[in-house]
This record gives C-alpha cells, structure tokens and sequence, in this order.
C-alpha cells in the first residue's frame, strides 16, 4: 500500500513539474519544412478509383481509396490506403489491402523521406519530389532489387500512380500496379 501511495506522488510530481514548463520551450516547424511541402500540396484530399495489379497469378482490378491530409503544420502529409476487392455487383466489397504512409522533407534539400507500412512490415524509402509535384519513390529490396513508385498528377483531380520492381542486377523494370484515382467532392450534392 505504502508502495503506490510513493508511486503516486512520483507520478503526480512529475506532471506537475511537466505543467508548468513554457509553452514557448516547444519548438515550432521550421518554415522550409512547411515549403518544402508546397509541391506536394495537391495530394491533399479524398481519392478513390481502380488499382490494377499484376502478378504471377495473373491481373486482378481492386477499388482503391487514398486519403491524405497535411500534418504537423503542414510540415507531413499522412497517407492512408485502402484496396477492396469489388463485389460481383461491382460494388466495394472485402478490404484485402491497407497501408500507411507518411511523406516528410528529408536531410538534403529536395529530398524527401517516405516511411511506410503495410501488412505488418516497415519500409524507410527514398522520394523524389519534381518541380510539377510529381513524386518518385522507392526503396532496395533485402536481395539486392528495387521497387519503384512513380505518382503523377496528369490533369486537375486526377491522381496516376505506377509501380515496377526490377531484380538484383537487373536492367528491365516490371511493372507490377496500376493505380488511376480521382479526387473525391466532401459535400457534393449526389
């Protein structure tokens, strides 16, 4: 008993001593990390659309969503997907894909840093940002290949979305997903 009533008090002195710290110790963003995210405003938003995947299976067509939104004062943005097999109404139906993204400036001016999860797995890729806001991503694989993502805004609204893995050693890319999305209206008349 003795024990947690010291443990507490630990515990209350300890958030005492952190409420009482200046707000104006916290650091704010630095603006050529809000800037640097200028080119890649337009993703910000709702998408959704068709995702084209190419395997050994075969090819298969999913109904894909994309959400992104800024965060830490514009400084990131977070990227959520999800894939949904379509119902034979062609409706989306069972989710059989997620992942979540989030793309910050990285150490050397245009560089950008892309960290990413899906399916359990962890990958710290590489991204490069071109003047027009399209962005190249991608990372080496535990063998020695490569995954390449290349995202383009070809018309307003419109988000196109490539991906091809080449072998360790390779020279010829493989193109392995398609992804064609359109910018969703929030509060649209239907």
């Amino acid at each position: 008993m003795l024990i947690r009533v010291v443990e507490s008090a630990l515990v209350a002195g300890a958030l005492s001593i952190l409420s009482v710290l200046p707000v104006s110790a916290q650091v704010p963003v630095p603006e050529e990390a809000r800037a640097a995210m200028t080119p890649l405003a337009w993703l910000a938003g709702s998408w959704s659309g068709e995702a084209t995947i190419t395997d050994r299976a075969g090819t298969r067509v999913l109904h894909q969503s994309e959400e992104v939104r800024p965060a830490l004062d514009g400084s990131l943005l977070v990227v959520e997907g999800t894939g949904r097999e379509p119902t034979a109404e062609g409706e989306s139906g069972e989710i059989v894909f997620r992942a979540f993204a989030v793309l910050s400036m990285g150490d050397e001016p245009g560089r950008y840093r892309f960290a990413a999860w899906q399916g359990g797995r962890f990958v710290d890729a590489h991204a490069e940002v071109s003047e027009d806001g399209t962005v190249t991503w991608g990372f080496d694989t535990p063998d020695g290949g490569e995954v390449r993502y290349v995202i383009r805004n070809p018309e307003p609204d419109v988000w196109h979305e490539s991906g091809a893995f080449r072998s360790a050693g390779g020279d010829e890319w493989h193109p392995f997903i398609e992804l064609r999305l359109s910018r969703q209206r929030v509060g649209s008349a239907r």
